[in-house]
């Protein structure tokens, strides 16, 4: 009864969840369910100890020390390495680690807590449960044995126990080799997808695949997770494969050969750092993987924590089985994405997508459609049989998808052969940023398409580059598109779900879906519809122009509505590079924004399926998103919010090669959920923030409009003063202007400190507010749950009150 009273009790713990927020359900029944399993098996452990003594205090004693076993299990090798260190014999037991830590409490309630119902950890529980039954009954039983056998009785006993020990463990191990499980969490994250299944059924047996994972027997507590997912998935495809993957697993120990063999494939291990007993500890880690097939091979280096596990492996197969990989072109602009050697090599991008396609350069100055080669029966103009050309030029290469970043650094010529490429109708994505932030250097902003290319000229008198076609403004692909971007224009969101990112300014531009307002990404869309967060850095916005009926202009990205634009001089000033020695743009610090109450769309899919002008380009107005920091942490996962930048590019990609088997695969992860109930106080506050700061800025605009007012009619007064001769005039008006003027620089000044004074306070006001509001859910959530317990108690114990004071004479009853 009070069993199932305190499991009444904890659903109030549920309800709260489903009131601030939007629970897992079947997140929440699995780690329901296996607290049942745990709590029955550790229930006879505890019934153990009661039937071996009559004394209610050394049952309890006994039953701590029965139910610490199966969870100090996965310490018990801390242990006894301590006391190996004791005689000296000090090593790390990689394998009875494993083997403990595989049979503890944590280790089964595990897989409970992320959704899934595992088969083998139900039966470790009731296993246990069963031995601790058995050994329950010979306890009881012993005072039945016939005197003088207690000693043959007893050891009789001992073996049938170790007996269902060991029938019990036999079994358990069997069924962990067959990984049969029950996957409940919403998104259905821990089942095979069908992109995987497909993959693998494609895999045929006359063309083997070998996976050889190279492992460390030991990583840090934070990789712990990572490589048993790993390691399972790994077993999952080796039995789905029907043998037509062959999956090896090989335990890399350091300075050994099989160290040695993993480096020779290009497999390096990480160094990282973590605690041990206390102290910082550094060590070479591998979890990486080689993939091979009779016509390809592959090198997965690392699986970091944030890594997609399942798509990595799945794509690797596919990428390793398939006869042949679709062709990306990149076009070779100043941003020297494919760039190799000292300048820091190929961006981490180009790295990417070659573990799926074949990525091939090129290069604009050239034409970039494909002629086709005349034949052997066929001659080229001007061209007599058997006459060699006088030069001969290497025929571009036909790919399926071109990636164009940065095309406004492009020359005139080579716009042309662009220009001339889009018209075609094929597949081009196109990033652009009217400030790119990561070419960003002490000498200030570089690269930017307002700005005139580097290079040339200057004191050594080399001839200046050929500049931009269009001075940057891609004048000529917009009017293609037929859509507007500005190319100084950028925009800015002041709407920033992520409180651990409060101080970052709101040209960094945060999309999510746990926003308050409008939809942040397509749905319609295959690149966009299951992104969950996304962050740029000072992106430009596009628009639509309208007006051809067989265009479409599908917005992809958007910000909210508490966004606005900034022209290039309201975020940039003028400076000057002692690099170039030259004139520079930087960023200003304080930069005046102004709401303008409605999203800007930063990235759309153009499309035009007429023969006469057909379309097919996703424009993106943002290059800073797909640089390499955001693929290095895409594997580290060392941020608490997973970025979807990566997935963005790669899934734009995918899209526009028509090969969509592995955009759900790799948008698949857990739903963002988040306490909605917080979300929507706290954002009202930021709203009223925002409002404040509108009204402030219009307060000091008002005054200096004013201001100004009065230095015109002062000035206008002294115009037509008719006493004053011309000259005393002119000399007058002039006087009075620098006086004014002065007055109005100090006015404007001290009107600004004001506005800003009023803003930080406001602010102050604000994050007081959110901080009320968080600790206000927060003592809620803990006193709720606490008030039916208590009303329960106090129920029982007036009950119990009642039937004593029934229970005793009435003339024992103290007056």
């Amino acid at each position: 009864m009070c069993t199932q009273l305190r499991f009444l009790f904890s659903l109030v713990n549920v309800l709260m969840l489903l009131l601030l927020g939007s629970p897992d359900p079947g997140a929440v029944f699995c780690a329901y369910a296996g607290y049942w399993f745990a709590g029955c098996a550790l229930l006879t452990a505890g019934m153990l100890a009661s039937a071996l003594t009559n004394s209610a205090t050394v049952a309890f004693v006994f039953g701590v020390v029965f139910c610490c076993v199966p969870v100090l299990l996965y310490h018990a090798t801390d242990v006894v390495e301590w006391l190996a260190s004791l005689v000296g014999g000090a090593k790390d037991l990689y394998t009875l680690r494993n083997a403990l830590s595989a049979l503890s409490l944590q280790q089964q309630l595990l897989d409970f807590s992320v959704g899934v119902l595992p088969l083998a950890g139900i039966c470790w529980f009731i296993f246990f449960s069963l031995v601790m039954l058995y050994a329950n009954l010979v306890v009881i039983s012993k005072r039945r044995w016939a005197e003088g056998s207690e000693k043959s009785a007893g050891l009789q006993y001992l073996v049938r126990t170790l007996c269902v020990a060991v029938t019990c463990g036999s079994l358990l191990f069997m069924l962990s080799r067959m990984p049969l499980r029950a996957d409940l969490s919403a998104e259905n994250l821990f089942t095979l997808s069908d992109a995987t299944r497909q993959t693998i059924a494609g895999i045929r047996e006359t063309q083997r695949v070998t996976i050889q994972a190279f492992l460390s027997p030991e990583v840090p507590s934070d990789y712990v997770e990572t490589r048993r997912q790993l390691v399972g998935l790994l077993r999952e495809f080796g039995r789905s494969s029907g043998g037509a993957v062959e999956v090896r697993e090989i335990l890399v120990e350091p300075f050994s050969e099989e160290a040695e063999q993993a480096r020779a494939l290009g497999i390096e291990p990480v160094r990282l750092q973590y605690d041990r007993n206390g102290k910082r500890v550094e060590a070479e880690v591998f979890l990486g993987a080689f993939i091979q097939s009779a016509s390809d091979e592959l090198v997965i280096p690392f699986f970091g924590k944030g890594l997609p596990i399942e798509y990595e492996l799945t794509r690797s197969l596919r990428t390793v089985s398939a006869e042949k990989r679709l062709k990306l072109g990149v076009l070779l602009t100043d941003a020297q994405v494919m760039t190799e050697g000292a300048g820091g090599g190929r961006w981490e991008i180009v790295r990417e997508l070659q573990k799926q396609y074949q990525v091939v350069a090129v290069n604009p100055s050239q034409k970039l459609i494909p002629e086709e080669q005349p034949t052997a029966d066929t001659e080229k103009p001007g061209e007599q049989a058997g006459e060699k050309p006088a030069e001969e030029k290497k025929p571009t290469e036909a790919f399926d998808v071109l990636l164009a970043i940065m095309p406004s650094s492009l020359t005139q010529p080579q716009m042309d052969n662009f220009l001339e490429y889009v018209k075609s109708g094929r597949p081009t994505l196109v990033f652009d940023d009217p400030c790119p932030f990561v070419f960003q250097t002490q000498a200030g902003l570089s690269m930017a398409p307002k700005m005139p290319k580097a290079g040339g000229g200057g004191m050594f008198g080399s001839p200046p580059p050929e500049q931009k076609a269009d001075n940057g403004e891609l004048t000529s692909l917009m009017t293609l598109l037929n859509v507007k971007w500005d190319n100084g224009q950028i925009t800015y969101d002041q709407s920033n779900p992520h409180t651990q990112f409060g101080t970052l300014p709101p040209e960094y531009v945060f999309l999510s879906k746990s926003g308050r307002d409008a939809e942040p990404f397509s749905r319609s869309s295959a690149a966009t519809r299951a992104l969950q967060d996304l962050v740029l850095l000072y992106p430009g916005a596009i628009s639509d122009r309208a007006g051809r009926k067989e265009q479409t202009f599908e917005p992809l990205l958007r910000t909210s509505r508490s966004s606005g634009l900034l022209e290039w001089d309201d975020y940039t000033s003028a400076s000057f590079s002692p690099f170039s020695m030259a004139p520079s743009r930087e960023i200003k610090q304080n930069i005046r924004r102004n709401n303008d109450g409605g999203g800007h769309v930063i990235a759309a899919h153009i499309r035009n399926e007429s023969t006469e002008s057909p379309l097919n380009v996703i424009f993106c107005a943002d290059l800073d998103m797909i640089t390499d920091w955001f693929f290095m942490e895409r594997n580290r996962g060392m941020l608490d919010v997973q970025f979807d930048n990566v997935t963005f590019v790669l899934n734009a990609v995918d899209s526009l090669a028509g090969d969509e088997t592995f955009i759900d695969l790799r948008s698949r992860r857990e739903s963002l959920r988040t306490l909605k109930f917080v979300e929507d106080k706290t954002g009202t506050l930021r709203e009223k923030l925002n409002v404040e700061e509108k009204e402030a800025q219009a307060a000091m605009d008002k005054a200096l409009e004013t201001a100004e007012k009065e230095l015109r009619d002062e000035i206008s007064r002294i115009e037509k003063d008719e006493t004053l001769d011309d000259r005393s005039r002119e000399v007058q008006v002039s006087q009075k202007e620098q006086q004014l003027n002065r007055q109005l620089e100090v006015r404007k000044e001290q009107l600004e400190r004001d506005v800003n004074s009023r803003v930080r306070r406001s602010a102050v006001e604000m994050k007081r507010e959110v901080r009320r509001v968080e600790n206000t859910v927060r003592i809620v959530a803990c006193i709720v749950p606490a008030i039916l317990p208590i009303c329960f108690g106090m129920l029982f114990l007036g009950m119990r009150n009642l039937a004593e004071q029934q229970s005793i004479n009435p003339n024992r009853r103290k007056s």
